[in-house]
């Protein structure tokens, strides 16, 4: 990780490529045991790095080398995968939820289940495209002066590929970016120019559903430019604001991901957004299944427990069990800038957490792909 003096201090620039982890944490994000981590090793002869530790030597390995085990298991069928693939969104009209951090993590745990993930950043203010290691403010050639790689930079969003308005047109490859490598998640990122984007689609035939049309045209193939058919699962994470590039991500979602704090006026967004959705279903046919996650919990805090039971009473089956607690972890990985899901320190209240919250969404989407069968 790079951190210099100014102008540079601003920058937490984090070398994915560089960052190593012993055998233990990837079998723990992997859930295998490191018995069977290392039987895959072998089995698809695999070149893991060895380093010295005291007299021995250990094996040492790259987000690159995690990914691709993590794709080796779900091609032999270790790791089960959905009926049909999903798109989900993440939304809730309310700030300060932690939907940026969710969306990130929860898609960097949908890639290391197997599952191959696509990232939308579809807010303008693009702080999962920052989250995940690039810079939307600058140039390439200003982070060339920086001395930043400049693959960093965001020359491309959302808006090139679905070619509305005066956009520039692009294909995914210009657009796209691959943090951890090829088998990681993948991103569309954004940067403040996605603004407009919501005149262009008030101004589109079909206004809510441009978003839909045109991941329904790339997932299928048709969209020579932008091929979306590899993907299991796109997750979209969007702004708290109301916008047309909000509604046709809700529109064009299977599952509305809702991190929910446990205060008042969260659980009033929550109810505004199931009004909207039971509306869709009217009108429509058909609206995004939520799953709502409780954000910033803290244990043996009675107001927060009545909170919580009673987000669980007023959305029965729709909340997950697990909450994800209030932690320092979270800040102090994003000033490493390294993700939760892959941040070494993580503990039982973030990491742990996180990952059993990811397992009971995965739960239930199964649950319901099976019901629509």
């Amino acid at each position: 990780m790079t951190s210099a003096a100014a102008p540079l201090d601003q920058y937490i620039f984090t070398d994915f490529t560089q960052l190593t982890f012993t055998p233990q944490f990837v079998a723990e994000r992997l859930m295998i045991s490191t018995q069977t981590l290392k039987a895959i090793e072998k089995e698809h002869d695999l070149n893991i790095a060895r380093v010295a530790r005291g007299s021995v030597e250990v094996r040492s390995y790259t987000l690159a080398d995690m990914f691709l085990i993590a794709s080796i298991r779900r091609a032999n069928g270790n790791t089960k995968g959905f009926s049909r693939p999903i798109t989900c969104s993440t939304y809730v009209q309310k700030g300060g939820t932690a939907k940026t951090t969710t969306t990130c993590n929860i898609g960097i745990e949908f890639a290391l289940a197997g599952f191959k993930t696509l990232i939308i950043d579809n807010d303008p203010q693009a702080d999962v495209s920052s989250m995940l290691g690039y810079d939307p403010d600058q140039t390439t050639e200003e982070l060339v002066e920086l001395g930043l790689p400049a693959d960093r930079a965001v020359e491309g969003h959302l808006g090139n590929l679905i070619r509305l308005g005066n956009f520039p047109e692009m294909t995914l490859d210009q657009v796209i970016k691959k943090p951890f490598g090829e088998h990681g998640p993948h991103l569309i990122p954004a940067y403040d120019s996605l603004d407009d984007m919501d005149v262009v689609l008030r101004n589109a035939q079909g206004a809510d559903f441009r978003y839909s049309l045109f991941i329904e045209r790339a997932r299928k193939g048709q969209l020579p430019h932008c091929d979306l058919s590899s993907y299991d699962v796109i997750i979209m994470d969007n702004a708290p604001s109301g916008t047309m590039l909000s509604r046709n991500s809700l529109a064009a979602a299977d599952f509305l991901l809702c991190p929910i704090r446990m205060d008042k006026f969260s659980f009033r967004a929550l109810s505004r957004l199931a009004h909207k959705i039971n509306e869709m279903s009217t009108d429509f046919g058909r609206a995004p299944e939520i799953v709502a996650v409780p954000t910033m919990y803290m244990r043996n805090r009675p107001r927060l427990q009545a909170n919580l039971a009673r987000l669980s009473s007023l959305f029965p089956g729709k909340v997950t069990e697990q909450p994800l607690f209030h932690s320092e972890d979270y800040s102090k990985s994003l000033e490493d800038g390294v993700p939760l899901s892959l941040w070494k320190q993580g503990g039982e209240n973030s990491l742990v957490a996180f990952r059993n919250v990811f397992e009971e969404m995965v739960a239930r989407i199964k649950t319901v792909l099976e019901k629509g069968k």
